[in-house]
């Protein structure tokens, strides 16, 4: 058997852990993009907001140096002017008349040929913000002023001021978000890997059983019980609970099926082998008299061929019989339609106790009647056959001597029509399937030579169930109870 848990990603759990760790790290990667593009935006804006103080501050030294002297102030003069890790420069003419590069430490230098080329090359329009590597060390932001001195000069004013700071800090948010996020995907995957093995294993015991039963053979004989699935308090309402459970009722029904289809097939092997002995022997003695009676030139005494034709007649009666109780077993079966009529249950108890005293003199026939009439709906004949088979059986399967009493009985819901001895009893094995078919239960202490071949019984319970009635059994040493239970039709 291929075990489960070796699957893989082809497996359910596997399927599940690589799903759930999949979106977590997707949810965390987005998490974190937008989160880096809201931060870096967050710093972008407050350097753009250094940016203009600073701008404003050159723009105003610039115009009071002007206005002073007529001329741009040099570059030891514009000092506080630039923030660190910025930069200022003055356009006069097209040309550039001072510069300022300040950095991280707060020392300053004019700016080099390469920084203001790529610092102009950045120029948008006046008022404008725009991003350019300046000083081949990272990006800075850029914003140009045109403004004019008292004297009608007019000048161009550019500001900087580095993101370097700003980059730094989006780039270590970004790895620790990294980090973090890899580290809750590998928690996922762990902590999912063992959520979903403690919440898969009923399935997986599913599987197990399921496979069991697969490599165990079921087409013929007794079926020995199967293991079921354990049920895990944990898991009570799940569906991997509820797949447990409809597994072992399943695995409970086909055992049943299973075994009953097998009762019936030992049953059926008993029937024939007890009904070829049951119609072998009529047969033979017919087929006897028939042959010697035939012979050219037989002479019998009249008295003798009269005891011969008694006796084919007997038999036959007795094929008859046989024949015709598995005809009604067959027409219960195909088309199971009973009448429903009103049937007083008192004059039939008379009558079939009182045919009991003539066919089983031996026993001790008693009936047990209420004050009133106890009228049913239902069909009589039916259930004066179901009651002939039960007080029958009582007279076959006990011995002389013994008390049998009809009774009726009456609940608040139901006419109990019984039959009760106090003989030895049933075999305890053979109560569970005493009502099937071809089954030759007798009694613990059986006394009288076999004589049937086990329909009676099977013919009261499929009249029963036809009619909508109850029927059961209850023995012990002390005697037996059959009680055929009719329910009371309101209105009645």
């Amino acid at each position: 058997m291929t075990s489960a848990r070796s699957g893989g990603l082809r497996t359910l759990r596997g399927r599940s852990v690589a799903m759930i760790s999949g979106l977590l790290l997707a949810a965390v990667t987005v998490f974190g993009i937008v989160s880096v593009a809201i931060l870096r935006q967050n710093l972008v804006t407050q350097a753009e907001s250094t940016l203009y103080l600073s701008n404003d501050t050159a723009i105003s030294q610039t115009l009071t140096a002007v206005d002073a002297t007529g001329n741009v102030p040099t570059f030891d003069d514009v000092s506080l002017a630039v923030p660190s890790d910025g930069f200022f420069f003055v356009v006069q003419d097209d040309e550039v008349v001072v510069s300022a590069f300040f950095t991280r430490d707060y020392d300053y230098r004019p700016m080099t040929g390469v920084e203001l080329s790529h610092a102009r090359a950045a120029m948008g329009e006046s008022g404008y913000t725009a991003q350019a590597d300046v000083a081949d060390d990272g990006m800075y932001l850029v914003t140009a002023s045109d403004v004019v001195a008292e004297d009608g000069g007019e000048l161009t004013i550019v500001s900087g001021v580095g993101l370097t700071d700003a980059d730094t800090v989006v780039r270590t948010y970004a790895l620790w978000l990294a980090v973090v996020g890899i580290a809750i995907a590998a928690f996922a995957a762990v902590f999912g890997w063992r959520w979903t093995r403690q919440q898969l294993d009923p399935l997986e015991r599913v599987a197990e059983i399921a496979d069991e039963v697969a490599a165990t053979p079921l087409s013929s004989g007794e079926i020995a019980p199967q293991r079921r699935v354990p049920r895990d308090v944990r898991h009570l309402g799940s569906e991997t609970d509820r797949v447990a459970d409809a597994l072992n009722r399943l695995l409970d029904h086909v055992e049943l099926s299973l075994n009953a289809r097998h009762r019936a097939e030992e049953s059926m092997r008993r029937f024939i082998a007890e009904a070829s002995h049951e119609l072998r022997n009529p047969l033979a003695s017919i087929r006897g008299y028939a042959d010697f009676y035939a012979q050219p030139g037989a002479d019998a005494d009249p008295r003798e061929a009269q005891g011969a034709l008694q006796r084919i007649g007997s038999e036959a009666a007795r094929m008859s019989a046989l024949v015709d109780d598995l005809l009604l077993l067959a027409r219960l079966d195909a088309d199971p339609v009973v009448a429903h009529d009103d049937v007083q249950l008192s004059m039939i108890v008379v009558e079939t106790a009182s045919d009991a005293r003539f066919a089983y003199p031996g026993h001790v026939w008693r009936i047990a009647l209420p004050d009133e009439d106890v009228t049913v709906v239902g069909d009589e004949g039916a259930i004066r056959q179901m009651l002939l088979n039960l007080v029958a059986n009582a007279g076959h399967h006990t011995p002389d001597g013994t008390s049998v009493t009809v009774a009726v009985g009456k609940t608040e819901t139901a006419v109990e029509l019984s039959v009760n001895d106090d003989g030895p009893g049933i075999d305890p094995d053979a109560l569970p399937t005493i009502f099937d078919r071809f089954t030759q239960a007798g009694s613990r202490s059986q006394t009288r030579e076999r004589s049937t071949v086990g329909l009676g019984l099977a013919i009261v319970q499929a009249l029963a169930i036809a009619s909508g009635y109850e029927v059961s059994v209850v023995s012990s040493s002390a005697g037996t109870r059959f009680v055929i239970r009719i329910p009371i039709v309101v209105g009645d």
